[in-house]
């Protein structure tokens, strides 16, 4: 099986078909797993789950070699390596990629409900400010440099509503790093963020089909299953190539999914009119992201 390609141009969901087989496959396998684990206090987590699932499927690929398969069964054997969650890595990976791909598909087709435009331009600006202050103060933390990256690197009006959550998060987290800063930072901006990410969350989800919805809660399962095998793998991967870059070569999610455009995103504003958000596109089945 080819390993999954990087998503397209816009970001959308391409498989082929043989690959969008295997991807359907392995979630209804799993899907009595994830139908059991509870939505109540699930998220999404705020990355690229296609990015994630590339990701995942190519550790499982490089723990499968065969040079690694003596030392994995013996380390498995003395009880210190879940071998069920390494070996249901490449399974879930695929799964949960799938899960994205049917949010995604379904989300294409529908447009929601207007949004105001001056909702959507305090939106923006108070999103971009946050994300100044943060990247001029956290430029040396890796995690939270990925984290940001992935902010950037979104697109639609859903997106605008997590990136703001994110923000929010990521001021609460680090307010002693960013608080003394004069030129972006204010102190309301963390609450401000948190009521616009609310206020455009529930106009996008009131209009929201049970399809989406269905979807929605599979992605949030899929990625609690994909983080726990995934962290798994990186533990014993870690430990097998402890002298030769071993986080490098078995990095976490949230860095292994950092986005690097070639350009950075531009903030635009709404028009005057109401703004409607916008479809996810979703391009014909050529290879998957």
């Amino acid at each position: 099986m080819p390993k999954p390609k990087n998503p397209n141009k816009s970001g959308t969901p391409a498989v082929e078909s043989t690959q969008l087989h295997t991807a359907e496959a392995a979630f209804q396998r799993l899907q009595p797993e994830l139908d059991a684990i509870p939505l109540a206090g699930l998220e999404v987590p705020r990355l690229d789950l296609q990015a994630a699932a590339v990701q995942a499927i190519g550790v499982a690929e490089a723990l499968s070699a065969p040079q690694l398969r003596q030392r994995i069964a013996a380390i498995a054997a003395t009880g210190a390596l879940d071998a069920a969650l390494l070996g249901g890595l490449e399974g879930v990976a695929w799964a949960t990629w799938f899960a994205r791909y049917k949010f995604l598909l379904t989300s294409a087709t529908h447009s929601g409900a207007a949004l105001p435009a001056p909702l959507v331009e305090r939106a923006y600006e108070t999103r971009a400010r946050m994300l100044k202050t943060l990247e001029y103060h956290l430029d040396g933390d890796a995690e939270a440099v990925a984290q940001l990256a992935h902010l950037r690197a979104g697109s639609g009006h859903l997106d605008l509503a997590n990136d703001l959550s994110g923000a929010a998060e990521m001021y609460r987290k680090h307010r002693e790093a960013i608080q003394d800063d004069k030129r972006n930072f204010r102190g309301e901006d963390e609450q401000e963020a948190a009521a616009l990410a609310a206020q455009l969350l529930r106009l996008l989800g009131a209009t929201a089909t049970p399809e989406q919805t269905l979807w929605k809660g599979y992605q949030a399962r899929a990625a609690k299953l994909l983080f726990r095998h995934y962290d798994e793998a990186v533990r014993v991967g870690r430990f097998l190539f402890y002298y030769d870059d071993p986080e490098g070569r078995f990095p976490n999610l949230y860095t292994a999914t950092r986005s690097t455009p070639t350009s950075p995103r531009t903030e635009k504003k709404p028009d005057a009119s109401p703004v409607k958000p916008e479809a996810a596109p979703v391009d014909p089945p050529v290879g998957i992201a």
